[in-house]
């Protein structure tokens, strides 16, 4: 297959797959409405419109009420919303929820017999308890993810704080082991195939909406006993956006609650910085995106320059390399000696080494290479039997990048934007 034919089926699938967008509804970690509409007398009214509209987007979803009355819609976007039942006959019944990720909100809605034209307004429709499922989760919305309190900014740090769950980026679901919980966002496993925890590459912080942990009685779309289903953020009618940094450093002389010995701390200066932003798609009279077509763009950099101390701080004496154990003695200053097994009798007894030294003539060949190539040598004069000779700061350097850009369509792609699209599928397919 030639360049041409190549970048003719990468195009041909991209503009497939824009055309087709709106059907690929069932995505992991939307939710679902449902419920059922009756009269002022309890009697199921089949045929009612029901809708609802999202009020960040002014998505539009609706149904008709079934012959028994319930009606369902669902793959709905988190967030707020606006439900309205209209039936001939009955006055307009209308109230406001929220849509939460993974959940199954359940609104029965009673009409009052009057004029369609007139509204009513219900409030604390939703009820708190499902009783069509048997899953146990916790959801953690927006506003929690960035309230809580976190070092550093990975969002697997909000895991533990569900009952039942441990471990943060590689989970413990109720005693269960690494590598069964199934995490997603918005659909796509993030599961470490080799390790079973997170993906090393983690979503920004900023860019999760919402996400919920069912720590019992996951259904048959996870493959899994336990499920994180995370959700990103997207573009609303509204433009928004946010910048942030932190920066933390201990150059005064703070330390790490951990326990440190000697008298210097760790060095650690951390620069996290970032910038989110959000909005309708817009190109001025060319093309409107408000109400179907939407952006979403975050940054986050981290900026960390720490000197962690070694992790064994005792090491050989210099005169140890050498053959002179004069020095060697426990913890207890009690003094070993070292024995000679060239003078091994019969017995098993053997001479000690004159003054406790080895002399070179007993050195092995590769003894001298090996000297070269030690780096762990000796900072003072200490024993280390006694205290520590090897305290030594290891510079550890980390600058990372993360960028996320989401677009989000949520209705048929008009003409104009079409006929655009393509025009530039034909002028890329001429190079």
């Amino acid at each position: 297959m030639n360049k041409r034919s190549i970048k003719l089926s990468i195009l041909a699938f991209l503009a497939l797959a824009l055309l087709l967008q709106p059907l690929f509804g069932q995505v992991t970690g939307r939710g679902e409405v449902r419920g059922v509409v009756r009269d002022q007398n309890q009697a199921v009214i089949p045929g009612a419109d029901v809708t609802i509209v999202n009020q960040g987007t002014n998505a539009t979803r609706s149904t008709i009420t079934s012959e028994v009355g319930a009606y369902f819609i669902g793959a709905v976007q988190t967030g707020p919303y606006q439900m309205r039942v209209e039936m001939p006959g009955f006055n307009t019944w209308t109230t406001e929820f929220a849509v939460q990720v993974g959940s199954t909100v359940t609104i029965d809605a009673e009409l009052q017999v009057g004029d369609i034209a007139t509204e009513i307004q219900v409030t604390d429709t939703v009820s708190e308890v499902s009783i069509d499922r048997l899953e146990v989760a916790d959801v953690k919305d927006f506003a929690r993810i960035q309230q809580l309190p976190l070092n550093g900014r990975s969002v697997t740090n909000l895991f533990s704080l569900t009952p039942g769950v441990e471990g943060g980026g590689s989970p413990r679901v109720l005693g269960a082991k690494v590598g069964s919980t199934e995490m997603t966002l918005d659909g796509v496993s993030l599961v470490d195939r080799f390790g079973g925890g997170m993906a090393r590459v983690q979503p920004g912080l900023d860019t999760i909406q919402e996400f919920r942990i069912e720590t019992v009685g996951s259904d048959a779309r996870f493959s899994r006993p336990a499920t994180v289903t995370l959700l990103s953020r997207s573009g609303t009618n509204e433009v928004h956006g946010s910048v942030f940094w932190t920066h933390r450093n201990n150059g005064g002389g703070l330390r790490a609650r951990r326990r440190e010995e000697g008298d210097t701390p760790s060095k650690l200066i951390r620069n996290e910085f970032g910038v989110t932003a959000g909005g309708p798609f817009w190109l001025g009279n060319l093309y409107d995106g408000r109400d179907k077509t939407f952006w979403f763009f975050s940054y986050e950099g981290l900026r960390t320059r720490q000197a962690r101390k070694s992790g064994d701080p005792y090491v050989p004496m210099a005169e140890w390399w050498r053959g002179d154990y004069s020095q060697l003695i426990t913890g207890n200053e009690e003094p070993i000696t070292l024995y000679d097994p060239l003078t091994t009798r019969a017995d098993g007894t053997r001479d000690p080494f004159p003054g406790n030294q080895i002399p070179e003539s007993r050195f092995h060949p590769t003894m001298a290479p090996t000297l070269e190539s030690i780096t762990a040598k000796p900072l003072n004069s200490l024993n280390p039997a006694l205290a520590p000779n090897f305290e030594y700061f290891y510079p550890r350097n980390n600058d990372n990048d993360l960028f996320t850009v989401k677009f989000t369509h949520y209705k048929t792609i008009e003409y104009l934007p079409m006929l655009l699209f393509l025009s530039l599928l034909y002028h890329l397919c001429l190079f």
